[in-house]
């Protein structure tokens, strides 16, 4: 499904458009976060703090509001952030893309990805195409990928295969983000990489538990059309990710090629 951002108020557009704290510097490298939101069970004041200190032009997010109305609870977290909501939430089963004034979106997508049983939590993914600041005329764009994969490491096959056929016609130019489940050394993060979506930074360090992390499960993976110039887990106030989530996030900056 193609979606326009909203505010809100369901308006597309500027409208409804916060102000944004420190925007990125004009022509500077993108800034995308992806974050496992933690359903916004914790302080939702915290998580707005987190994200507006990043500065970010796009959010990836995982485990983001998932049941009726998330579209109106993602719209309004995306404004206090000074972001647009693109799609996600309920479609993309709990998977968001968020994104700033300066991106203009191209397009986007929500799917599910298969889970055994009912009591299984959904899993599901965002692809958004992207044009970004200074692009010119009739460049591809970038296309971006919020996943959320399962904990089963069958499931997580699975998520992965059909995540790829959904990208098949993608090119260079993209970006995988998000929560897999799962530490560098295993499958997925090889099954990824046969795909050419790359780990910029092997040895990067861990994002869960947020208090005390000792698994590295939350990346941001790029083909070779997309350089990424820095890659961490971003915790300007220790508290404050602690107090919105179980999971760190991780920023990184990219240049599109």
């Amino acid at each position: 499904m193609t979606t326009s951002p909203t505010g809100p108020n369901g308006s597309t557009g500027p409208t409804g458009h916060a102000e944004r704290a420190g925007p990125a510097a004009p022509g500077g490298p993108l800034r995308l976060v992806s974050w496992n939101v933690h359903d916004l069970l914790g302080d939702q004041l915290a998580v707005t703090r987190v994200l507006r200190s990043a500065r970010p032009d796009v959010v990836c997010l995982q485990e983001a509001p998932r049941w009726p109305g998330s579209r109106w609870r993602l719209a309004a977290l995306a404004r206090g952030c000074g972001l647009l909501y693109l799609d996600g939430g309920r479609t993309g089963a709990g998977t968001a893309v968020l994104v700033a004034q300066r991106v203009v979106p191209a397009g986007a997508r929500a799917f599910r990805l298969p889970v055994r049983g009912l009591r299984t939590r959904p899993r599901g993914a965002v692809v958004a195409e992207l044009v970004l600041p200074g692009a010119s005329a009739g460049a591809t764009p970038l296309t971006v990928a919020s996943v959320h994969l399962g904990l089963d490491p069958a499931e997580r096959a699975a998520h992965v295969a059909l995540i790829a056929e959904k990208l098949a016609g993608a090119g260079d130019r993209l970006v995988v983000a998000g929560d897999l489940n799962e530490r560098p050394d295993g499958p997925s993060w090889a099954a990824l990489a046969g795909y050419g979506l790359a780990d910029p930074r092997p040895g990067a360090p861990p994002t869960f538990p947020a208090r005390t992390p000792r698994s590295r499960i939350d990346a941001v993976l790029a083909r070779p059309g997309v350089e990424v110039l820095d890659d961490e887990v971003w915790r300007p106030d220790p508290r404050d990710v602690v107090l919105a989530s179980d999971h760190r996030p991780v920023l990184a900056l990219l240049r599109v090629r």
